[in-house]
């Protein structure tokens, strides 16, 4: 289905405060962590990219409140802007943006993205613990220049996930919006360990610190 709305701002004219929330955090990392479809939008994604960040990478967290209003939240990454994320971007070296991307049939992840070098890190990272990743699937492939997770200087790396893996993930359906709500299974830590690891090793052989 098309977005309802062009743009983020065409959105933010539409909704009221109440019904998002944008968490952004700049933390003078290399590394900045994008979660453009969170909240009830593309359920999960939010927990995740907050985990992934941790206390030492950059954060962008958009999020629907509303889970009426989640498919009119949504704008695709090739026009999402935001001043405080564009600011985040230029200053970055590489991004990783998290999505949901409905039922496929099979628990996996479709890795996309411009950094080649980052994407392979990651497919070895993430197949070394057990998960099933497509670094070539059909769609979702993450690699328009104006995809926001490509912004930075070196570009950076899309994860997109099933729904039958984003419910491994997590105990029920209490996930959605934060910390406080998280039920994370050892499944979801695997992941985010393995992200981690993915950025760690990456900056480590450009000689850049976390």
């Amino acid at each position: 289905m098309a977005d309802r709305f062009p743009s983020l701002e065409a959105l933010k004219q539409h909704f009221k405060p109440k019904d998002y929330r944008i968490r952004c955090l700049r933390r003078n990392s290399p590394v900045t962590v994008i979660s453009a479809h969170g909240g009830y939008i593309e359920a999960g994604t939010s927990a995740i990219v907050n985990a992934i960040a941790g206390r030492n990478y950059n954060l962008f967290d958009f999020q629907c409140l509303s889970q009426a209003n989640a498919k009119d939240m949504h704008v695709t990454s090739t026009r999402f802007r935001c001043p405080e994320l564009d600011k985040l971007l230029s200053a970055s070296t590489v991004a990783v943006s998290v999505h949901g991307m409905g039922h496929q049939g099979e628990p996996t992840i479709w890795l996309g993205g411009m950094n080649r070098q980052l994407k392979e890190i990651t497919l070895k990272v993430l197949r070394a613990q057990g998960f099933d990743v497509n670094p070539d699937g059909p769609r979702y492939r993450g690699e328009s220049p104006e995809n926001i997770v490509n912004l930075p200087s070196q570009q950076g790396i899309q994860l997109e996930i099933s729904n039958e893996l984003m419910d491994t993930l997590f105990r029920g359906h209490a996930f959605l919006l934060d910390r406080r709500r998280l039920a994370p299974t050892k499944r979801f830590k695997a992941l985010v360990r393995s992200m981690r690891l993915a950025l760690r090793l990456y900056l480590l052989h450009h000689g850049q610190a976390e």
